[in-house]
């Protein structure tokens, strides 16, 4: 059920070019008429040099004017026209035409793709080993020559990010565009920016450790640099012992996601002890730089960023009303001070997502797709199951449940220093941040760029804590939910009224995300809670309200989840009944497809567990004064063609879970017949 697993994909701002005078008077306060646009463009295939640095230069600032001028640039042949200055004899025109690459592709990543269609790798494979020798001439400090290349060592900085942040976006665009990538000796030009952080200007080192960020996550094919290199590992080790200054913790986060997405290679080439976990003494490692990462007061830095705007101090766009995206830089403190807030954010999400996934590293990677081949018959060939030969293929899944289940070391779990850290120094954060501000969702937009960041942050604090709560909960002890009682109850009421909260706001996708995380926390902490479940009477009638309200699968099968736990509370036959009704509903609008597989296989799952054992208060007058046991008899042709009608080739995971569930639930409606009652 509902771990999550993220990728580390995030976009920084959008920058502009080093040189943006010469726009018609009075564009800068208002949107561009395309009359005035179209002479910029035609610019660009200016004889004169100076024409063409000017045209691109002015095409950075129009990309921000808003989505008409992005459309009639776009739809000018604008993207084909700056490709070709990449190759452009003038130093100057090449670096314009390459920050307004920059912040076309920041402000519609969707551009990236043309990037891609368009060949822009060609012309990077060409600019790369020109960029890295000025680099090389800048950091071994060399004699200059000329004034050419003053000129290019004075912005080399400012291309090499442009250069980088241009790749990073094509690399997400598509995992296809990433093997192209590949082919261009790009790991050891981003490696060399983090081997000599301590001589690059941190924004560069940032962008070059994101870039490799995307490139390393589930791209195997990039292993073998890091295996072919050891000292890139090293090196990634050593900045995170190195650089200490608050202004690099990005950078040493970085560090941690990129050790984290090449941990086989890691696993494989460090020594460790004789008796160590290779595993767990690298999360051991990257631990206390993460939890020391989510330090940052995001309440204060809401309210700032709130003030810092009603100083008047902070420029807006007309279009947008977001705060102008550079090409300027900051004319101000309360600007310098929103985007620092921005950066910090930014740094947040990641540490949350690193932190998501150490919850979750115990379990295999594989979803059993490589060894399904043989089981891929047709239906036709696989046994009807029947009451008459449930019991031997019961048998034989059991057989293999043995085979694959592991013992849990109760004691060493308790003293696992990594779930140690969680419970006493990480969880508490991940409350404050899940936290909401007064720019998580004001009523009228103040500064839209860090509310969508504070949001992003939610989730993703959030989803870790949903991944740490799901992992105690799957402890056979569960010692956590019952020596923290207090704590775990506590936690229940506050994702309770902090789902109520968001749910008050305007409708927006930002907000329904941000609920079906909360609920997805809910189930985890019931699974864990149990008996001591505190319970509300609105509880259960705002999960009835809200699995009707969405249309999200995924959204319905969390909240069938999360009411199983309630349903099994002794003393409480009216709050089983009522969710005993709901789920027979549920299971009632398979016929009609209003529920959906995943959905039904849920609510049988949740049926099996709540109504195992006539020893409970509320078996008698629920499940057998309510006529259960027949109405799951009558379900059965229903969910037996439903589970046929799932493709077991697109869909083989939802498909083993109801092959399992239509199994279970031959079994189960023979078991609840012959139970014998004490």
């Amino acid at each position: 059920m509902g771990k999550v697993r993220r990728g580390g994909k995030r976009r920084s701002q959008a920058i502009g070019s080093r040189a943006t005078a010469g726009l018609e008077q009075g564009m800068n306060d208002q949107t561009p008429q395309p009359e005035q646009v179209l002479p910029v463009i035609q610019k660009l295939s200016s004889p004169d040099a100076t024409e063409r640095a000017w045209a691109a230069a002015c095409i950075s600032n129009l990309v921000m004017a808003g989505p008409s001028v992005r459309k009639l640039l776009l739809s000018k042949g604008t993207v084909p026209l700056l490709l070709e200055r990449l190759s452009d004899s003038q130093y100057e025109v090449l670096e314009e035409s390459m920050g307004a690459l920059r912040n076309l592709v920041s402000v519609d990543p969707e551009v990236a793709k043309e990037y891609f269609k368009r060949d822009i790798i060609t012309s990077f494979s060409t600019l790369l080993p020109k960029i890295s020798q000025t680099i090389d001439l800048v950091l071994q400090n060399a004699p200059l020559t000329d004034e050419a290349d003053q000129d290019r060592r004075r912005t080399i900085w400012d291309l090499a990010e442009n250069f980088i942040y241009v790749i990073w976006s094509v690399c997400e665009a598509s995992d296809k565009y990433i093997k192209a990538v590949n082919r261009l000796n790009i790991i050891a030009f981003l490696i060399s920016f983090l081997s000599s952080a301590d001589q690059c200007p941190t924004h560069v080192v940032i962008a070059a450790g994101q870039c490799l960020t995307t490139l390393t996550d589930n791209n195997k094919d990039i292993y073998i640099e890091f295996q072919n290199h050891p000292e890139y590992v090293k090196m990634l080790f050593d900045i995170l012992k190195k650089f200490q200054d608050p202004s690099m913790i990005l950078v040493r986060v970085l560090a941690c996601a990129i050790l984290s997405n090449i941990r086989e290679v890691v696993l494989a080439t460090e020594t460790w002890e004789e008796g160590q976990d290779g595993s767990s003494e690298l999360n051991k490692i990257l631990l206390p730089i993460l939890s020391a990462s989510l330090n940052f007061d995001i309440q204060e830095a809401a309210e700032k960023s709130i003030a810092a705007v009603k100083s008047g101090n902070v420029s807006k766009h007309e279009d947008t009303g977001d705060i102008a995206p550079r090409p300027k830089q900051a004319t101000s403190k309360e600007e310098v001070y929103i985007q620092k807030v921005e950066e910090n954010l930014s740094t947040l999400q990641l540490a949350l997502e690193l932190l998501a996934d150490i919850c979750i590293q115990d379990e295999s990677e594989e979803d059993g797709w490589e060894d399904a081949d043989e089981d891929m018959g047709d239906d036709e060939e696989e046994p009807e199951i029947t009451e008459d030969n449930i019991d031997e293929l019961l048998k034989d899944s059991e057989n293999l449940s043995e085979k694959t289940s592991n013992a849990v070391d109760d004691q060493i779990i308790r003293n696992n220093p990594i779930l140690g850290a969680f419970i006493t120094e990480i969880s508490p954060q991940l409350i404050r941040l899940a936290t909401l501000t007064p720019l998580s969702f004001p009523q009228e937009p103040i500064v839209p760029a860090v509310t969508d960041a504070l949001i992003l942050t939610h989730q993703r604090a959030l989803e870790c804590f949903n991944n740490y709560l799901l992992a105690l909960a799957e402890l056979p002890s569960k010692f956590w939910f019952k020596e923290h009682k207090s704590d775990a109850c506590q936690a229940w009421r506050w994702l309770f009224n902090l789902a109520n909260t968001v749910g008050a706001t305007q409708p927006s996708q930002a907000r329904d995300e941000l609920i079906e995380i909360i609920v997805g926390c809910l189930w985890s902490l019931g699974r864990g809670l149990g008996q001591d479940i505190p319970l509300e009477i609105s509880d259960i009638t705002s999960l009835f309200g809200a699995y009707h309200a969405t249309s999200s699968e995924s959204m319905r099968v969390k909240i069938v989840g999360c009411l199983g736990p309630i349903a099994m509370r002794q003393n409480a036959i009216e709050a089983n009944k009522e969710i005993g009704n709901f789920f027979m509903e549920v299971l009632k609008n398979v016929t009609s497809r209003q529920t959906t597989p995943a959905v039904a296989v849920e609510t049988l799952n949740c049926i099996f567990d709540v109504y195992s054992d006539c020893a409970f208060d509320y078996d008698l007058p629920v499940f057998i004064q309510g006529n259960y046991l027949l109405q799951l008899k009558v379900l059965v042709p229903t969910i037996r063609i439903m589970t046929k009608g799932i493709d077991r080739r697109k869909n083989f995971d939802l498909r083993s879970r109801s092959d399992e569930a239509l199994m279970n639930l031959v079994a189960f409606n023979k078991y609840k017949a012959n139970e014998k009652r004490q």
